[in-house]
């Protein structure tokens, strides 16, 4: 276990760090799922066989609700749209080889549409315990805050707003496929190297992007990465893992004291 030193700021992920991923996107995924399934099944196996594989191309395991970390469901809403066209023409086009793209993308369109008017992401988003009081501990130690997300700037900042924190907040990357580039200008704009920065995320690719920019990495096992597989995922990109946010242990020795 690496030491975390020489941090200047702390950037975290959104769902699975400091909002509670199982609550908020299960519901919103079978949701989504059910709405296709509807306007394009026929049959009631049809929408059985529709919903599933909509579940399915999430990356999500109905049985036991176990979630793929490397999977779609916390991507970009564009690359949840595509993740969801696909599974929904491959399923119809086995039965009716004229179902087409155009049509399997209508319907996913309408009913992602459908599911955000329906289903407030932001009610939903319920704090993993002991998250915001951490955000609070650490702005109120000298750390610059920042968050990464692939949520929309609209539902980081609503919930922000909701959990009392967004005025800790310094910087916020949203909306867009996660990537070193983008984490390097989250960085630049907070005015902290990457090197002196710490990721804290329940995604092995988040920890692979900023691990390649330079900085310090903690996991957490608050959201999709189970505790079983967490030593192989997080392998020679996560500098610690814990389990929660709560539990990590910086300090900051330039804190200037009143």
């Amino acid at each position: 276990m690496s030491e975390l030193t020489n941090i200047e700021a702390v950037i975290l992920d959104k769902d699975g760090v400091f909002v509670n991923f199982h609550k908020l996107w299960l519901r919103m995924i079978a949701y989504r799922a059910q709405l296709i399934a509807e306007r394009a099944a026929e049959t009631s196996e049809m929408l059985i066989k529709i919903r599933t594989n909509c579940i399915r191309a999430m990356g999500i395991d109905e049985d036991d609700e176990a979630i793929d970390p490397y999977g779609p469901c916390s991507l970009p809403a564009q690359e949840v749209r595509v993740a969801l066209a696909t599974a929904l023409f491959i399923t119809c086009n086995e039965l009716d080889p004229t179902y087409s793209w155009r049509t399997a993308f209508i319907v996913v369109d309408e009913s992602m549409n459908q599911a955000k008017n329906e289903l407030s992401l932001v009610d939903l988003s319920e704090p993993i315990p002991g998250s915001i009081e951490r955000i609070q501990d650490l702005a109120n130690s000298g750390f610059k805050i920042g968050v990464f997300t692939s949520d929309s700037t609209e539902n980081i900042n609503a919930t922000l707003e909701k959990f009392g924190i967004k005025n800790l907040i310094s910087v916020i990357q949203a909306g867009e496929l996660k990537t070193q580039a983008l984490y390097e200008e989250l960085c630049q704009k907070l005015g902290v190297n990457p090197s002196k920065t710490l990721l804290v995320t329940d995604s092995p690719i988040d920890l692979s992007v900023a691990h390649n920019a330079g900085a310090k990495t903690v996991a957490v096992l608050s959201g999709v990465i189970e505790a079983s597989s967490a030593s192989s995922m997080t392998k020679g990109i996560a500098d610690q893992v814990i389990q929660s946010l709560a539990e990590l242990n910086i300090s900051n020795p330039k804190k200037v004291k009143a």
